[in-house]
């Protein structure tokens, strides 16, 4: 992270060639795989249901009546008095840590839902809390599997709009994302104990702004929204399971809203997913324009993960270059994770962040082995991994985790442990930056060039 040496190379190893370095990193991660399935037990087997189609509507329709945002789920496994789907297989075990490999290709559900999301949430005692998140994606559409599939929409104007609705568990700790096991097929669709997707809704997009305008107007104390970038090997539906998490766990009082572009979901798909995130940059530019423009928020707060902050980082710096003027909008900016060349970030996007005056954080650990891996894959130094001297970069801070406790894969914290949700929250609720916030220590104390757990 300092230097902008790969490790690899430190070790005078960098001459190994391309072909023996991948399968180099494929065994790593699969040996990671399979500790991790040990480890959880439990393989992503969300339910699903069948999608609505929503024809194009050339007008914004008139927005609905307010409505809770987040229902309390009726009887476990159910939706409306009928028994819900068992689980869909042909899924990873990445899944059940939050999808940093996602599921191989889960068949997405999808059904008009009755309740319309806001800040806030509700629960029902012994049941679990329904959150409606909403999303943009630029995935391809499956009619024959009803879901968002990898591949690239590559037909104009791209991205496809709507909600989904999830199924949070009430007994759950902060940052938990229990998952249904592989073996328990028949039992897959307790809502009391599994985070389940209960439904979706496909939208136009002018049906979506005004969805979202309407939603974020009936919000009773702030007009605010967070939008969630994932990061590599994510499925949809990894990533609306997270949103939805995250917005039950952080409690913003924000809309929670996800962009999913199209990551293959794969072990193996690295490249691929390294070349859709390029792909990707320009439309959700484009998302972040319209949402800024026409969904009435005043506060938006962006959280991206691992290498969803590469198209996140050059989007936002050439909109706001281009439109200073929705540059008070975006509140808080969140690195989670980042898998981005360190020297690239260092020298071509950190100061594009300073000149716009973007609060942003950064946080990154020693113990993130997706990130070791990345580092060995590339041969070259991460932004996300702080291993190594650190030197601080001007105008952005960074929050070093490698202290709190994580998962197997240590890739996930910012949104599985109760510490990092905990400061995440208090950042964008109070909008303090690191020396205010509690649990955070200055790195060197005095002169402080980056911050850390204690």
């Amino acid at each position: 992270m300092a230097h902008g040496k790969s490790y690899r190379t430190q070790r005078g190893d960098a001459g190994l060639p391309y072909l023996l370095r991948l399968l180099s990193l494929l065994c790593l991660l699969g040996c990671l795989t399979a500790c991790n399935s040990v480890l959880r037990g439990q393989e992503d087997g969300a339910n699903t249901t069948e999608p609505v189609e929503v024809p194009p509507a050339a007008e914004p329709a008139p927005p609905p009546p307010p409505a809770p945002a987040v229902q309390a789920a009726t009887t476990p496994g159910t939706r409306g008095g009928r028994q819900a789907p068992s689980a869909s297989l042909g899924s990873s075990a990445w899944s059940g840590s939050g999808g940093l490999f996602g599921n191989l290709g889960s068949l997405l559900g999808s059904t008009r839902s009755g309740g319309m999301a806001k800040a806030d949430h509700d629960t029902a005692p012994g049941g679990a809390t329904r959150v409606t998140v909403y999303y943009a994606t630029d995935r391809q559409y499956q009619t024959g599997s009803r879901n968002y599939g990898w591949q690239p929409n590559r037909t104009p104007p791209y991205l496809s709009y709507g909600s989904v609705v999830v199924s949070i568990p009430e007994k759950r700790a902060p940052g938990e994302l229990p998952l249904p096991p592989w073996y328990a097929i028949l039992s897959s669709n307790d809502a009391q104990k599994y985070v389940l997707i209960q439904g979706a809704t496909r939208l136009p997009r002018a049906d979506f702004l005004a969805t979202v305008k309407a939603r974020i107007r009936a919000a009773p104390e702030r007009h605010a929204a967070f939008i969630y970038i994932h990061g590599y090997s994510n499925s949809f539906d990894d990533a609306a399971r997270r949103t939805a998490q995250m917005a039950v766990d952080l409690d913003i009082g924000a809309l929670p809203v996800f962009y999913s572009w199209p990551s293959k979901g794969t072990l193996a798909g690295y490249e691929f997913d390294e070349n859709a995130a390029e792909w990707t940059q320009a439309h959700l530019q484009a998302f972040l324009a319209d949402f800024a423009e026409h969904s009435s928020a005043t506060d938006i707060y962006i959280i991206a993960h691992s290498m969803g902050n590469r198209p996140m980082t050059l989007a936002l710096a050439n909109l706001l270059e281009q439109r200073p003027d929705l540059l008070p909008l975006f509140k808080q900016v969140v690195l989670a994770a980042p898998d981005i060349n360190a020297d690239v970030f260092r020298e071509q996007i950190a100061p594009r962040f300073a000149s716009l005056k973007l609060p942003a954080t950064l946080y990154a650990s020693a113990n993130d082995k997706a990130m070791r891996a990345s580092c060995s894959f590339a041969d070259w130094d991460r932004i996300g991994d702080i291993r190594g001297p650190v030197v601080g970069i001007p105008g952005m801070e960074i929050v070093d985790a490698s202290a709190v406790i994580m998962n197997f894969m240590g890739h996930d914290y910012f949104a599985s442990n109760r510490v990092l949700l905990t400061d995440i929250a208090t950042m964008i609720k109070t909008g303090q930056r690191a020396k205010n916030r509690g649990g955070l220590k200055g790195i060197p104390s005095q002169a402080p060039q980056y911050w850390a757990f204690p």
